[in-house]
């Protein structure tokens, strides 16, 4: 089974919960931990990743705190995915001989991270922020 991380979940909450902020203001990351109820020294650490990646900002200070980056509310699935936890990776040929039950299998791993990636590049935080939106009318 496919798993997704904790961290990655913690990391897509995080992104949702700073695209909710229409004004785009830095809010202090004590009060994402405690309104996601995320322990605080994760939330830096995934702050810190999305952050290396330019998919937030963060503010020092007082009054400072996270915001989203450059892409905003553009910022795909695709990106936290790849910030968090890298890009989708298939084996590699090992060996100097071809067999092939490898070529299809490799060929299928192939097939299924592109279908993969395209979806996630194709679900952006102005996707999920408005999709929830209209659930909730």
């Amino acid at each position: 089974m496919l798993k997704v991380s904790r961290k990655l979940n913690y990391g897509l909450q995080l992104m949702v919960a700073l695209a909710f902020n229409k004004d785009n203001q830095s809010i202090a990351t004590s009060k994402y931990a405690e309104q996601l109820q995320i322990p605080l020294p994760f939330l830096h650490q995934i702050a810190h990743a999305l952050q290396l990646n330019g998919l937030i900002k963060a503010t020092p200070g007082p009054k400072g705190g996270l915001r989203l980056g450059n892409k905003g509310l553009d910022t795909s699935l695709f990106d936290i995915i790849h910030a968090l936890e890298g890009r989708f990776s298939v084996p590699v040929i090992e060996g100097d001989v071809s067999i092939v039950e490898n070529d299809i299998a490799l060929g299928v791993w192939k097939e299924v991270g592109s279908r993969i990636n395209a979806i996630l590049r194709d679900y952006t935080l102005n996707d999920l922020i408005n999709s929830n939106e209209m659930t909730e009318k």
